[in-house]
């Protein structure tokens, strides 16, 4: 267990899935483990001309080399104060370079606070002194620059327990720990807006109002955000499971290629090639989402075929919504018709393989089918169109850049909390129940 006075640091990029790894490094130790393992390189004096002969683009390492410049002076090294870079290296015990960094300094005793901390333990590991080791991303290398902060004195801990040392609030933490999965822009785009301040001022305005007897205010404020994660939070959180369900043949396994934008199930103009479901990670308009590729429904001829059956059933019963694949060319069976009245809301029909020469002419909408969307998954028409419908069925709503929006059941349920306690007249409750999301975390 860490004591505010010690140190660690933690690895914030996934294992082996990119060309640089970021280790981030926390207390009053960090600093001197640091000088005792970096050696920054002399400035470079210019970028080299691109093979086009043009301007040349500088790079990281120059960028990172002007900054040490400009912190320390024509040709001095050492560390970068608060907000600026360095490039060198980590060097073991004997001198030798273990791998080429750059080293960031976020915060220390260079850095003025935005807000005055408080008093305590949080603030003295807000105060503490923060850089970030950005070294190659293979495995070796960031073993062996985590194994030379270790030996130094800094314990290796995991990334949200870092975020508690570093005092983060309940917010910042879990908006960090969201974003470290991130599938989307869009998702990511919301969460910096949360970790930027954007629902920690909200909540900030709403204990104003409820300490300044203003009830009402603070109740609609309250109402806001209880919204917004209805019709967006929630998306981020727990993305929507969408199954794609229909007789076999009907194009299923085509459309979640089209929708992924790979090809992640097998297709063939053979009904009954998916035997199992298929699922995966998707974006519609930027939501993410999870799709899932079934068997097709009906009458099974082997045990294969009817396990296969069974589990289609299963993720049916178990998703956020269904879009039922309809063969443009075909009637509607009575078998459509029985599991589209079963599906009821959760249910969107749709008309698949308009591409093809015949679509339309038995096209005969079964109950629960009519107005149903009309698509091609194999030439992409009308995709766009079957996005916006299934996130309009699902309840999303876009939020504008910057606003505030509860992004956990957590804080959703503290803010349903809140808002009950309020119209109960508790007010002083009422922000308890609040203040939790935007104190600081107190290492131990």
């Amino acid at each position: 267990m860490i004591s505010p006075a010690q140190s660690a640091f933690a690895v914030l990029t996934p294992p082996g899935r990119g060309g640089i790894a970021v280790l981030r490094c926390v207390g009053p130790g960090v600093a001197a483990v640091l000088k005792a393992c970096f050696r920054p390189a002399r400035a470079i004096g210019g970028a080299a001309p691109d093979s086009t002969g043009g301007t040349p683009t500088p790079s990281l390492r120059d960028h990172a080399s002007a900054n040490q410049e400009h912190a320390h002076g024509n040709g001095a090294v050492g560390m970068p104060p608060a907000g600026h870079l360095a490039y060198g290296h980590i060097i073991d015990a004997d001198g030798r370079r273990l791998d080429e960094i750059i080293l960031c300094s976020l915060s220390g005793p260079h850095a003025e606070p935005a807000v005055e901390p408080a008093a305590g333990a949080a603030a003295d590991a807000a105060r503490a002194p923060i850089f970030e080791v950005n070294c190659h991303g293979g495995p070796a290398a960031v073993a062996a620059v985590a194994a030379r902060l270790a030996a130094l004195g800094l314990e290796q801990v995991d990334a949200d327990r870092l975020l508690e040392i570093e005092g983060a609030s309940r917010i910042e933490r879990d908006a960090r720990r969201l974003l470290r999965t991130a599938h989307t822009a869009l998702a990511a785009r919301i969460l910096l807006d949360q970790l930027g301040g954007a629902l920690a001022g909200a909540i900030a305005r709403i204990l104003e109002q409820l300490a300044a007897n203003r009830a009402a205010e603070a109740s609609g404020e309250i109402d806001a955000l209880l919204a917004r994660w209805g019709d967006c939070g929630r998306f981020l959180a727990h993305p929507p499971r969408i199954v794609i369900a229909g007789r076999p043949n009907v194009g299923k396994s085509t459309l979640l290629n089209r929708l992924v934008g790979a090809d992640r199930a097998i297709t063939s103009p053979t009904p009954g090639t998916t035997r199992d479901y298929v699922e995966a990670d998707a974006a519609l308009d930027g939501v993410p989402v999870i799709l899932v590729d079934t068997a097709g429904l009906g009458q099974a001829s082997n045990e294969i075929e009817r396990l296969g059956v069974e589990r289609a059933h299963g993720e049916v019963a178990r998703a956020s919504l269904v879009v039922y694949l309809l063969d443009a060319r075909e009637e509607a069976g009575a078998e459509d018709e029985a599991m589209l009245r079963l599906l009821a809301g959760r249910g969107l029909a749709v008309w698949n393989k308009t591409d093809l020469p015949g679509h339309g002419d038995k096209m005969t909408a079964p109950p629960g089918a009519s107005g149903a969307l009309e698509v091609s998954a194999l030439t992409g028409e009308g995709i766009t169109a079957l996005a916006t419908a299934v996130l309009a069925r699902l309840g999303y709503r876009p939020t504008r850049p910057g606003a505030a929006v509860p992004f956990t059941q957590e804080q959703a349920e503290a803010l349903r909390k809140a808002r009950q306690l309020v119209d109960a007249g508790d007010a002083a409750a009422a922000r308890q129940a609040l203040a939790v999301l935007t104190e600081a975390a107190v290492p131990h």
